[in-house]
């Protein structure tokens, strides 16, 4: 009875003990199972908030300030502007050196030399040392000049990056108003393929004349031609656009154009923006009177030429054939009597110069005026013609709305209710091209008043 109380005791015990074994099985199963479900949610919930929300696939990194900011670095047309200012700070440390006289060792060898009779073994080594070629005056005004033209060259280096700029920011937003066109037509695709193949079936009933479906196929064809245009045309101002960036022609460029208007412009709508501010912040307008300036430092210089001009002079020879050794140290001043009026007429010829800048910079001051009038007045017109854009698009889907309840009632047959499913998609279109025009026109205003990076900080220089 013992024994047999005992093995029913092991047996429970046992039982027991896989029981428990089993049961904490079961939770670090569990427990995996858990794990694992968090991490697939919250990898889902990050791949759902890397996606785009059309298209299914993640937007890229180079934003418009980052394509900005990696033209500065790589854009080989950038670089090489750049280094005309370098160029011509070398040219202004070679004026600043005139300020100090030039010193000449000049040595020579004679393998055969004259006898002299106050030296019977004259060397055949001598050594002259010389002073020449200083012009304190010149030197002077060419400090002044070459100063002005480092700072042309600055200037010419910052005009050129905001052509660039402002043609990158259209670049930018047409490749974007492109990828939305091209979205838009193939939507209009999936409604003339859906035409289509209802003709053929209205067609095969006889409910339908071949006329009428060989129609409905012509516009299907069009409408892949011009999709495929489109797409042309996109990969054509993407090769455009990386050549400004400096970017390589055959690697992928991950474009995130999301609200690509802002990324451009930072909120800038010129209404504030008047003539006088264009006139101060104008690259161009900047650089010509500073040539100008230049020209007014040559006419001084002009002038100066009638003034007579220092000379000091200090040599020192050893042992130079038909010249007494030794040193020899002068001072004194130099002056032209007689050049045939030739100095007289080159201050005429610096001040016609001079007058000539003066024209060029009024001249471009009027053109200034007038393309600040003629944007202003296209962006008005273009904020008008996009606000009835945008009410035609409101008004296309009401029109939608109704061709669906006429065409559930039968009142209008399919062809009639896509027609109108088009036109709804084309009214939207037409809204963002629209605003294509308006954008352009902004950057184009901005670009006068001193370069979008004024207005842009994530893309000042």
């Amino acid at each position: 009875m013992s024994a047999l109380f005992k093995s029913a005791k092991d047996y429970d015990f046992s039982y027991a003990w896989g029981f428990l074994q089993l049961k904490a099985l079961f939770r670090v199963v569990g427990c995996i199972a858990l794990l694992l479900f968090l991490v697939v949610f919250s990898s889902a919930r990050v791949n759902a908030n890397t996606a785009s929300p059309s298209g299914g696939e993640p937007f890229g990194y180079f934003d418009f300030p980052t394509c900005v900011r990696y033209a500065f670095v790589h854009s080989e047309s950038l670089v090489s502007n750049k280094l005309d200012i370098q160029v011509a700070s070398v040219d202004l440390k070679d004026a600043q050196a005139e300020l100090l006289p030039t010193f000449q060792l000049i040595t020579r060898y004679y393998f055969i030399r004259t006898d002299d009779v106050n030296n019977p073994n004259p060397s055949k080594f001598n050594v002259q040392f010389a002073m020449t070629n200083w012009n304190p005056y010149e030197a002077l005004i060419k400090i002044r000049a070459r100063s002005i033209f480092v700072d042309i060259a600055k200037l010419a280096h910052f005009d050129k990056i905001s052509d660039n700029v402002a043609h990158m920011a259209k670049l930018f937003y047409a490749i974007n108003n492109l990828q939305s066109n091209i979205k838009g037509q193939k939507q209009i695709l999936a409604i003339y393929n859906n035409k289509v193949n209802f003709g053929k079936s209205k067609f095969e009933q006889g409910n339908l004349d071949s006329f009428t479906l060989q129609s409905w196929t012509n516009s299907l064809r069009a409408q892949q031609l011009k999709i495929k245009s489109l797409e042309r045309e996109l990969d054509q101002k993407l090769s455009v656009l990386k050549t400004l960036m400096g970017y390589h022609p055959d690697y992928y460029l991950p474009l995130d154009t999301r609200d690509a208007a802002n990324q451009i412009l930072n909120g800038f709508n010129g209404k504030w923006l008047t003539f006088a501010d264009v006139q101060g912040r104008n690259l161009k307008l900047k650089m010509a009177a500073k040539k100008e300036q230049a020209q007014s430092v040559m006419v001084t210089g002009a002038y100066l030429q009638l003034v007579p001009k220092p000379l000091f002079v200090f040599t020192d020879n050893k042992n130079t054939p038909n010249t007494t050794s030794g040193v020899n140290m002068a001072l004194g001043l130099d002056y032209i009597i007689w050049d045939g009026f030739k100095r007289v007429r080159d201050i005429s010829r610096q001040k016609f110069k001079a007058q000539q800048l003066e024209i060029d910079r009024r001249q471009l001051s009027e053109k200034l005026y007038s393309d600040f009038k003629r944007i202003r007045g296209e962006i008005n017109s273009s904020g008008e013609q996009t606000s009835l854009s945008r009410e035609q698009a409101k008004l296309a889907e009401l029109a939608e709305e109704k061709a669906a309840v006429l065409y559930k009632s039968g009142q209008i047959d399919y062809g009639e209710y896509s027609n109108q499913r088009i036109k709804t998609i084309e009214a939207h279109l037409n809204v963002a091209n629209d605003l294509q025009s308006r954008v352009n026109e902004l950057i184009d205003l901005a670009t006068m008043a001193g370069g979008l990076n004024k207005y842009n900080a994530a893309i000042r220089y």
